[in-house]
């Protein structure tokens, strides 16, 4: 008892460290140019606006109509798509501008926040890893092809961006510690993983481990990608929290990594969120990463990554696969990946519904006229 009142009086204590108030004045000290910026962000919204109006009196002749000389009327269609576009541009980079005071606002908080805690901080940190499903891009990173391309070329650039970036210093490629807001970054044809922006805590465990994916059942995420067959049940109170995915074959691995001070770990401090475990990594994914959640979640991932380093950083530091070359520090190639569930079934059944409803006006026909 006396152990847990320590552990919420340490998360409490993170909490009252964080800034209660950060005032524009602070914002103006720190960085008066983003004021600057928006000014210019207003004047690019009216300009949109204008813009706007433009579309609108062209394309739908509100709220005015424009007649167009006859030299020119012949690429009227073109002109409202281009003011169309231009609307658009405008108003993206108008937010951009706009937005720049409140995140500067923000910045200075996780900053002040990261000083007591001997952490550092940046606006954009490490670009997370592209390895497994939150940060691999879904499907591809998972599928043995993806990882065969990913091995050989540990240098692909990461699909996501870290932003409001509160990290360990470290003298390694990739922080020991850090929890952010990824943004996806990746182009249009790269593969999406099952997310678009998210917080997240990273850490580095002591050894590689076999792939898990423990998925919160709050939000039921990543239930769609994982394949039944690979779900490990666990029962009680933590079976009706989360969902784990382990691959085939590393079952018992995982209830050695997973013993009940683990399990109440992650009941108690992480049900939110989902959690996977990918070679020598932890990631942990809220869905929630709004300014005005930063409070509860930098501070409750922060205290989340003392408990769950040191309850399953113990077990890892104890494990062996015995299937591997070398036990005691590699992971076989069974265990490296969880597989995701096929697309060729969800295809299949599309193609032929499509097939059913486009076939059904001719088949009646030909069935009335018999």
């Amino acid at each position: 008892m006396t152990g847990d009142t320590e552990e919420d009086g340490r998360l409490a204590q993170f909490r009252e460290e964080w800034p209660r108030h950060v005032s524009w004045a602070d914002v103006r000290a720190e960085a008066p140019d983003v004021f600057r910026s928006a000014a210019k962000g207003v004047l690019l919204l009216f300009l949109a606006v204008a813009v706007s109006v433009l579309w609108s009196s062209l394309g739908m002749e509100f709220p005015w109509r424009i007649a167009l000389p006859d030299w020119i009327a012949w690429i009227q269609g073109l002109l409202i798509v281009a003011a169309g576009l231009l609307c658009v541009g405008l108003l993206i980079w108008a937010w951009a501008l706009l937005s720049m005071p409140g995140d500067t606002r923000r910045g200075i908080a996780i900053a002040r926040f990261a000083r007591q805690r001997g952490l550092m901080y940046s606006r954009f940190g490490f670009a997370p890893e592209r390895l497994g499903i939150l940060f691999g891009g879904g499907r591809d990173a998972a599928s043995p092809q993806g990882r065969r391309r990913e091995d050989s070329d540990p240098t692909r650039p990461s699909l996501f961006r870290a932003g409001f970036a509160l990290w360990q210093s470290t003298e390694t490629r990739f922080p020991p510690l850090q929890i952010a807001v990824a943004s996806y970054t990746g182009g249009k044809n790269d593969p999406r993983g099952p997310r678009g922006a998210f917080r997240y805590m990273e850490m580095t465990l002591p050894r590689r481990l076999p792939h898990l994916m423990i998925d919160a059942r709050g939000n039921g995420s990543l239930r769609a990608l994982l394949p039944g067959t690979q779900h490990l049940s666990l029962e009680g109170d933590f079976d009706r929290q989360f969902s784990v995915y382990v691959p085939v074959g590393y079952e018992r691995d995982a209830l050695q990594l997973l013993t009940p001070d683990v399990m109440v770990c992650l009941i108690d401090h992480g049900r939110r969120w989902d959690i996977e475990i990918v070679d020598a990594r932890l990631v942990v994914a809220s869905r929630r990463f709004r300014k005005s959640s930063d409070r509860a979640e930098y501070t409750a991932m922060l205290y989340f990554s003392e408990l769950i380093g040191r309850e399953l950083g113990h077990q890892a530091k104890s494990y062996t696969d015995p299937r591997a070359a070398n036990p005691r520090t590699q992971i076989a190639t069974a265990g490296t990946r969880l597989r995701l569930r096929s697309t060729i079934w969800i295809t299949l059944a599309f193609a032929s519904v499509c097939a059913l409803m486009l076939a059904f006006p001719h088949a009646l026909v030909w069935f009335l006229d018999r």
